[in-house]
């Protein structure tokens, strides 16, 4: 993300922090819901986006001042890693979407629900493994996603209740403060610049 989408971005969220935390004083507590297990805690979205607001808005500064300071990288197209990159894509598909069609095909009494949730965040995954193995850049989308679907499916054999909400804000939190340290080990990136 650019400095002026992450400026952006956490303007939005420090704006919609202001507005939730301003309900939560205006209105009565039974008109603004958060449920955690049984207990209504409506702090905790402001309380969220305020974090990931203030952490978008310092990692734009902090790049703004990193770009001034190092000089432009060369990068280099590798066909044969990106004609790789997109036959394993292939096969990720392939497998993601026989997953699917076994969702949808064999009824829940069968097979837990968190067992398909558990199997899709495997198959993304391990697509990213095997291109950081092949010395690939491995997509920020496709391993969020997969460690979402694990931790959810985990969660949801455990628990039976589905806490993909929570478990999204506290992933996509720990991959924003961790992402100066992703750009710098250079993880994270398209194939064709490996």
């Amino acid at each position: 993300m650019k400095s002026s989408g992450k400026v952006i971005g956490g303007t939005i969220c420090l704006a919609l922090a202001l507005l939730l935390g301003v309900l939560n004083f205006v209105l009565p507590p039974e008109n603004l819901m958060f449920t955690v297990g049984d207990a209504n805690m409506p702090w905790i979205p402001p309380l969220l986006l305020g974090i990931v607001g203030v952490v978008l808005l310092v990692m734009a500064g902090a790049k703004e001042t990193a770009v001034v300071a190092q000089p432009v990288e060369e990068t280099t197209h590798d066909p044969e890693k990106a004609a790789l990159n997109k036959r394993m894509e292939g096969i990720a598909w392939g497998c993601f979407l026989i997953m699917l069609g076994g969702f949808m095909f064999i009824p829940d009494t069968v097979v837990a629900k968190g067992v398909w949730s558990i199997g899709i965040g495997a198959i993304m995954l391990g697509l990213n493994l095997a291109r950081y193995l092949n010395h690939i850049k491995m997509s920020g989308f496709t391993t969020f996603l997969g460690i979402l679907s694990v931790l959810s499916g985990i969660f949801e054999l455990f628990t039976a209740q589905s806490y993909d909400g929570a478990l999204l804000l506290i992933i996509l939190g720990a991959y924003l403060l961790l992402k100066p340290w992703f750009e710098k080990q250079k993880l994270f990136g398209p194939a064709e610049q490996s």
